[in-house]
């Protein structure tokens, strides 16, 4: 019989002796959350090599309503580890500033989609790299970013219709009241593979808007317009004649736009408002509404 050793002279196997470009950077290290990369890295030098080399090749961060303590210092260390981020959630991060989200996006140019709702500490300094670099980018969610400009839409514009360029399809700019129409038309007729656009209560969308998306684009897939309350039911009825590829429209309290308009996309579009909705009357308590009498 083949003597094969015993406990003694067996090889001591750890994780480390694993393959790790071919098991553990493909296989392993993408499972872990960042806070579990974050905790292996700490455990000694030949982890902080592993997770290192992990970060390089990551695809995915999001931090996402992130605001403990330390979390920006983890940040830095990711924006200077990875280069391969197709997808960076970094909404409602109240610690991210300009600087942090420069030196990350420079790092990684390659990046397709990118949420920076609710940044409020972000200024549109920080969106230089995303407008002049990212040319793949395809998907950027600014909701509620009050310091966003109609000149960084104009460069946004600028950019990402120039050749070499992928071309933005979902767009969500929703309670940036600091926008006007025009900004966001031009973006629409520079934009014209756009199929996901936002721009919930901002006070400045009209009909004209919405006959700019029935010309422009006409690959238009979801479209939010809720509290636009100068839309009506003519801007309605032009997307139900050119934009036959619509499968949602958001359009709660928008007391312009009717059944009237609706019943035209209904079937066939997905509408947050039923069939029997009616608009809530503006009337003071305890105050009766007059009585309707028909005439015979």
């Amino acid at each position: 019989m083949a003597d094969y050793g015993t406990d003694d002279t067996a090889p001591e196997l750890t994780l480390f002796d694993i393959a790790w470009e071919d098991v553990l950077f493909a296989k392993l290290l993408p499972l872990l959350s960042l806070a579990d990369l974050f905790n292996l890295r700490c455990c000694s030098r030949l982890s902080k090599q592993l997770v290192d080399g992990g970060l390089r090749s990551r695809r995915i961060v999001n931090l996402s309503g992130n605001n403990s303590r330390s979390v920006h210092r983890a940040f830095r260390v990711l924006s200077r580890k990875c280069r391969n981020v197709r997808t960076a959630n970094l909404a409602k991060c109240g610690w991210l500033s300009d600087e942090l989200l420069a030196e990350f996006l420079r790092a990684n140019t390659k990046i397709r989609r990118v949420n920076l709702s609710d940044c409020v500490n972000v200024t549109p300094v920080g969106l230089q790299p995303i407008i002049i670099e990212c040319k793949q980018l395809q998907e950027l969610k600014l909701a509620r970013c009050s310091w966003l400009t109609i000149g960084a839409i104009e460069a946004l514009t600028l950019h990402h219709s120039a050749p070499g360029a992928h071309g933005i399809v979902e767009l969500d700019i929703s309670h940036c009241v600091g926008l006007n129409e025009r900004c966001i038309s031009i973006f629409l007729l520079n934009m014209r593979q756009l199929r996901t656009l936002a721009v919930a209560y901002i006070p400045a969308v009209t009909d004209n808007l919405l006959y700019s998306i029935a010309k422009n684009a006409k690959a238009m897939r979801h479209l939010n317009i809720i509290g636009c309350q100068l839309t009506t039911d003519r801007g309605v009825g032009a997307l139900s004649l050119y934009c036959t590829g619509l499968e949602s429209l958001m359009v709660r309290d928008c007391p312009g736009i009717t059944e009237r308009s609706l019943s035209l996309l209904r079937g066939r579009v997905f509408i947050d408002r039923p069939r029997n909705f009616q608009q809530q009357m503006n009337v003071a308590p305890n105050v009766a509404l007059p009585r309707l009498y028909l005439q015979v």
